[in-house]
């Protein structure tokens, strides 16, 4: 197989290097269309120039049969002796030279091998369309055609003919066409290699350089040397290498913070494997103390285990909120007005001296939610709050934690309403981000992003209504079940 593929790349031969040249290399591309395109502005001015040699050559022959007609035109003879006619048609390389003068013509000189001529060609009133397509014709036309050409003499009002053979001009023709082909080749290989150098060195060398620096930061991203260095440019070119720059800068921030959530995650996992087995202890001791006979022991023991039951729950969580793994929600309608007391009963709120809690909730009123999911959202809502207000300084108003819900059509809309200090304008944009939405030194920053994906479980949105120096307010919309 390796012979037959290094014969086939040997078989390929030159064009079909050169046909992979152009497909894969966007300099090869550059350096043939900047030739083509001059090429094709040189045959532009070289098929006219070939029309206005035309002219030029026929005009200088009409010119010398001129200067011989003056001393023709002082005398009263017909034609020109044998040996002056000779001489003037091999000046003028014509076959019959004459002047027409007041509708008369005077032969000057002929050598009587006159025939059909193919074309009558007028100077005087010469298109250029007409001039390119007589030029071509002659180009390509019998060597032994003749044709008749005239003009007005610039001596006199009197007209001078000429009739010549193709043979002459096109000859002339030709040599020209060379010269020029030549010459135009030569300014279009110049000018092509000078715009070449010009776009590869302003376009594609810096696409080269982008494109090398792409490719290596994509294979290690986290190498901070490979961080593209903008030039000074301030063109299209330099936009895209300031925007590289600032999107690779940006990249690597995020990885490095990605990894370091990532060691986080491992180092909680650990610690919540083994407070797993811390709770798994406490549970047993809390089921011992149902136990006892005491009646506050009696009277609390339900709640604690109540919580640690809570706790372990949490600590499994956790797990799954690493794995991005939340369980789905079990819904089924309940009471809104018992979760927002359990909440407050686990934090403390009923018997609080620092801040006044309300549940103005209405008994009656049902949501399609799942009741522990419901509950941790409202609680992380809550605990934010209740924290924010013991932080504060404000003496001059009441701390107060307020819970009002009702239905809406198919929604269920619970506003959580503190007196706090409100939220900062740059923790309300990052608020709901893992990590990053807390307000208080310390604190994970987990809160609020697990009650918004809880709640995004559930079809609904968490919003912050109203936030300012006189407190929060934030609407959780809970919709029905479809």
């Amino acid at each position: 197989m390796e012979l037959d593929s290094a014969t086939s790349q040997k078989n390929k031969g030159l064009f079909g290097r050169i046909k992979d040249a152009v497909q894969s290399g966007l300099s090869v591309k550059l350096l043939i269309l900047t030739a083509v395109f001059v090429l094709i502005a040189e045959v532009l001015i070289f098929v006219p120039s070939i029309a206005n040699f035309r002219n030029v050559w026929l005009k200088d022959h009409l010119l010398t049969a001129e200067a011989a007609s003056i001393v023709y035109l002082d005398s009263n003879d017909l034609m020109l002796s044998e040996g002056a006619g000779q001489d003037l048609l091999e000046a003028t390389e014509a076959l019959a030279v004459a002047i027409r003068s007041d509708g008369i013509s005077r032969l000057m000189a002929t050598s009587g091998k006159l025939g059909v001529l193919s074309e009558h060609i007028d100077l005087d009133n010469s298109t250029a369309f007409g001039s390119i397509k007589s030029s071509l014709s002659m180009m390509f036309a019998d060597p032994d055609m003749q044709y008749r050409v005239f003009g007005t003499m610039r001596s006199s009002p009197a007209i001078m003919e000429l009739v010549q053979e193709t043979k002459h001009i096109q000859a002339s023709l030709w040599v020209y066409a060379r010269n020029v082909a030549f010459l135009s080749l030569l300014i279009s290989i110049f000018t092509a290699a000078l715009v070449y150098l010009a776009l590869y060195r302003l376009i594609v060398l810096p696409i080269i350089r982008i494109s090398s620096n792409m490719d290596a930061f994509s294979k290690t991203p986290e190498n901070a040397s490979l961080v593209y260095k903008p030039t000074k440019r301030m063109d299209e070119i330099g936009t895209a290498e300031k925007r590289l720059a600032a999107f690779q800068g940006d990249l690597q921030q995020t990885l490095r913070q990605k990894q370091r959530l990532a060691d986080l995650g491992l180092a909680v996992s650990k610690i919540n494997h083994d407070l797993r087995n811390i709770l798994a202890s406490a549970q047993l001791f809390s089921d011992r103390l149902t136990a006892l006979p005491d009646p506050t022991v009696q009277k609390f023991a339900p709640k604690l285990i109540k919580t640690i039951d809570r706790a372990v729950d949490y600590t499994k969580s956790v797990i799954d909120y690493g794995r991005a793994l939340e369980a789905p929600p079990k819904r089924r309608k309940l009471l809104v007005n018992i979760v927002a007391n359990d909440v407050a009963d686990i934090l403390g709120l009923e018997n609080s001296l620092s801040i006044e809690w309300k549940n103005d909730i209405p008994l009656e009123l049902e949501a399609d939610a799942d009741p522990e999911q419901l509950f941790r959202i409202l609680m992380n809502i809550c605990r934010n709050a209740q924290q924010a207000m013991i932080d504060a300084d404000i003496p001059d108003r009441i701390k107060e934690l307020r819970v009002i819900a009702e239905r809406k059509d198919n929604e269920v809309h619970v506003c959580i309403c503190d007196t706090g200090p409100g939220i900062p304008e740059h923790v309300r944009k990052i608020i709901f981000n893992a990590f990053e939405g807390s307000t208080k030194a310390g604190g994970s920053g987990l809160g609020m992003a697990i009650a918004m994906e809880l709640i995004k479980a559930h079809g609904g949105s968490i919003d912050i209504e109203k936030t300012d120096e006189t407190g929060t307010v934030f609407r959780v919309i809970i919709p029905d079940q479809v």
